[in-house]
């Protein structure tokens, strides 16, 4: 009912897009003299990370007007990174995330946003992005604690969403998660690119599951009752066929390690990625039917 609510008093103002988190920078007008950035990595534990040779460039916040829309965790995340890209920024440390439980349920976060030199190695989990690649740092999880296998455990994730106003659109997001603490790099040279390749090949396959999601999610039409029904059943049957091939990828790797194998399924896995590019980022679906 709120979120009706919500709706009504977006449109009858006339200003939908003003119904988006507001995003603030502090300073408010900083000029830093870069050139805005493809990829952001995000850090929400300060104190993990260490920021010596990052230049700072501005604090952040997304806040809440209590008629936002599209202003759960993720949502909220997206909007900083935006802002934090277009000054050049390639890392944003959330320093406070809370949710709203009176006003709204919207999520507000602050942070501060920099320009690293580099990115390997920061970040606890990472988003897939063309633009980013796994690098041998970012298999940083520890050896002594994690379950001993001929092949190193790892954990990817697919999280899918609805958005937008819900009268003339409807917006189907993804997202495709590489958990860094999740697996290691081995300590045995003959095996690190081995890992390295195996890791990516893992992040990759996950975000063509998420493509494969939103274009069956598409092919639903206009029809918002069916998307809101389907979309969570649709959700969890991809995150078991994700789960199945990886397992088949990881089973041909552990009967035989061969770059043979590796170059196969990167060249099927981004072949169909290439296919499916409309489906990369945030799909939009018109809910009004033509007349």
């Amino acid at each position: 009912m709120l979120r009706f609510f919500v709706i009504a008093t977006c449109i009858a103002a006339y200003l939908l897009s003003s119904c988006n988190p507001p995003v603030r920078l502090r300073p408010r007008n900083v000029q830093t003299g870069l050139d805005s950035t493809l990829y952001i990595g995000i850090v929400e534990h300060p104190l993990s990370v260490d920021l010596r040779t990052a230049r700072f460039l501005a604090k952040i916040k997304v806040g809440d007007l209590g008629v936002s829309l599209d202003c759960r965790y993720p949502d909220v995340l997206n909007h900083a990174a935006d802002r934090a890209r277009s000054i050049g920024g390639n890392l944003l440390v959330i320093t406070e995330h809370k949710q709203n439980n009176v006003k709204s349920n919207c999520h507000v976060v602050r942070g501060d946003i920099y320009a690293a030199p580099q990115l390997e190695g920061m970040e606890n989990r990472m988003w897939w992005h063309p633009a980013r690649t796994l690098l041998p740092g970012d298999l940083r999880g520890a050896l002594n604690q994690l379950p001993q296998a001929p092949l190193p455990p790892l954990r990817t994730e697919i999280t899918c969403r609805l958005g937008g106003d819900f009268v003339k659109t409807a917006s189907i997001r993804t997202e495709t998660i590489f958990y860094c603490d999740s697996t290691y790099l081995p300590p045995v040279p003959s095996q690190t690119t081995l890992a390295l390749r195996r890791a990516q090949l893992h992040f990759d396959l996950a975000e063509l599951h998420a493509r494969r999601l939103k274009a069956a999610l598409a092919d639903l039409g206009p029809n918002l009752s069916a998307l809101t029904r389907q979309v969570r059943d649709l959700t969890a049957r991809q995150q078991e066929l994700l789960r199945a091939e990886q397992a088949a990828v990881d089973a041909e790797l552990s009967t035989e390690t061969s770059d043979a194998i590796l170059t196969r399924w990167d060249t099927q896995i981004k072949t169909e990625l290439n296919a499916l590019s409309p489906y990369a980022g945030e799909v939009l679906v018109g809910l009004r039917k033509r007349g």
